[in-house]
């Protein structure tokens, strides 16, 4: 079975990612470059219409999401939020991963096994998913309601949509992305064109829970 290779990503999953990564970096570029940097009026006024195109662009993925694959949100999301012994016991060494990288002999060696997602992916999945929604309502309520909003509230909005989106980032960059190129398979099957399918190795090393519940027993991708 080492040749057999696994559905991991549907076509939905993988454009919602592709094109969320894709705008977000570029929505950060745009709004950082006018608020971290001393730009020109003109500069920073075409900055900011592409940012809010880019916005737009940026919710409606979301809620094509929602809308034309509501499943695989509904999945995803059932995935992240269904925790049980071996997800709390995954915090007992983190995954394995300092004892991996950094030669630290943290925690016990064997790693607990794990479902669709390990614990540490679970926690990121759902602030990366509220961090989507916090942006787009933020977003929608400094463009269009500013002035209802009133002095407080604007400021209090435009704070948590700036540093909130820089908080994430920095998450994704030292974290996610490095992590992600870690498993290969993985990046390879949600960022490349065609089928979004892994190996079966390397399901049964990240995955084994996800892999004998709901790949081998039922002969379909859950």
């Amino acid at each position: 079975m080492s040749d057999a290779r696994i559905l991991r990503f549907h076509t939905a999953d993988k454009v919602f990612h592709g094109v969320n990564a894709i705008l977000w970096f570029a929505l950060v570029f745009t709004g950082g470059v006018v608020y971290l940097t001393d730009v020109s009026n003109a500069t920073g006024e075409n900055l900011m219409f592409w940012h809010i195109v880019l916005g737009i662009l940026f919710s409606f993925n979301l809620l094509a999401y929602l809308v034309f694959a509501p499943d695989r949100f509904a999945l995803m999301i059932h995935a992240c939020t269904t925790w049980d012994a071996n997800t709390f016991a995954w915090f007992k060494n983190f995954g394995g991963y300092p004892r991996r990288f950094f030669k630290i002999p943290f925690g016990p060696v064997e790693v607990a096994p794990q479902g669709r997602y390990n614990a540490g992916q679970k926690l990121s999945y759902l602030m990366f998913m509220a961090a989507i929604v916090m942006l787009v309502v933020t977003g929608i309520l400094l463009w269009l309601f500013a002035p209802a909003l009133g002095k407080s509230a604007f400021q209090f909005m435009f704070y948590l949509h700036v540093w909130g989106s820089l908080l994430i980032t920095v998450l994704v960059v030292c974290a996610h992305i490095p992590l992600a190129l870690c498993s290969m398979p993985h990046f390879l099957g949600i960022w490349r064109l065609g089928a979004g399918d892994i190996t079966y190795h390397s399901a049964e090393h990240h995955s084994p829970v996800w892999l004998e519940k709901d790949v081998i027993r039922t002969n379909i991708e859950k």
